[in-house]
């Protein structure tokens, strides 16, 4: 792939891909590397941290958390993601998750 100069490659993470699958990833692109699917800001520092990913992605956090970044910032917990809504019609789970208001 390096010799195609893809830009980047967008991965899923999962847990049944083992771990060398990752490294191997790693040592054969030289490119930029973007990790998803089901991270904690723990996992997704830990990915940035040992060099495997470059980026991260939170696609689900966001729609949980109107104030994502925010939280984060403030190491405040996070909104669990409903999941009976979704991606479901109409607003409900995507603008009726509460903002972080600490006590």
């Amino acid at each position: 792939m390096n010799k195609l100069d893809i830009a980047y490659i967008h991965i899923s993470a999962n847990p049944a891909i083992p771990e060398k699958t990752y490294k191997a990833i790693r040592e054969a692109f030289s490119n930029t590397l973007i990790y998803c699917n089901g991270l904690t800001p723990e996992s997704a520092e830990e990915l940035l941290q040992n060099n495997t990913a470059d980026l991260v992605g939170f696609g689900r956090g966001f729609l949980a958390n109107p104030d994502f970044v925010s939280r984060l910032e403030k190491n405040a917990p996070l909104n669990d993601l409903d999941y009976n809504t979704l991606y479901s019609p109409g607003e409900q789970g995507y603008i009726d998750y509460p903002l972080y208001t600490s006590r």
